[in-house]
């Protein structure tokens, strides 16, 4: 491979015929600027990001507010506790946790339950922690830093 190749593989941003560099323009009124730019800011974006996602169809979620980012803390608490709870549980002497549940039958379904729940909560987090992203082949280089 040539040193101009490597070079090439090795920068930041993406060869010429990925990047961006058309601009594409819409005549809004003062009102429609001010909510077109309303929401980017909702969702954490610029106008551009968020006029393109829009553009190829993706609907890019809105940030999340004080209250629902207090909610979402709750909810990450909730499930480490059920977490430490089934694992003190499993890790039990059976005997133990007849014991404490007078029924094995009951015991299981409940952790099985726990269990559920923990996924549960899993899957609304997943859903809510994750920032908006733009369609694949829309990104120029120096975009991907905000991204995981």
């Amino acid at each position: 491979m040539t040193e101009d190749k490597q070079n090439i593989q090795h920068t930041p941003f993406p060869p010429e015929e990925e990047r961006r560099t058309e601009y594409v323009g819409a005549k809004v009124t003062p009102g429609q600027k001010r909510h077109i730019r309303r929401l980017a800011d909702e969702c954490g974006m610029t106008v551009s990001n968020y006029m393109l996602a829009r553009a190829f169809n993706y609907r890019p979620k809105a940030r999340l507010t004080a209250r629902q980012e207090a909610v979402m803390e709750t909810l990450i608490g909730c499930r480490s506790d059920l977490v430490n709870y089934t694992s003190a549980l499993r890790g039990m002497n059976p005997e133990k946790r007849r014991q404490m549940f007078n029924s094995y039958p009951f015991m299981l379904e409940w952790l099985k339950e726990l269990g559920r729940l923990a996924e549960r909560v899993t899957d609304v987090l997943d859903k809510v922690r994750f920032s908006n992203r733009l369609p694949d082949g829309t990104r120029n280089g120096e975009d991907r830093e905000d991204e995981p």
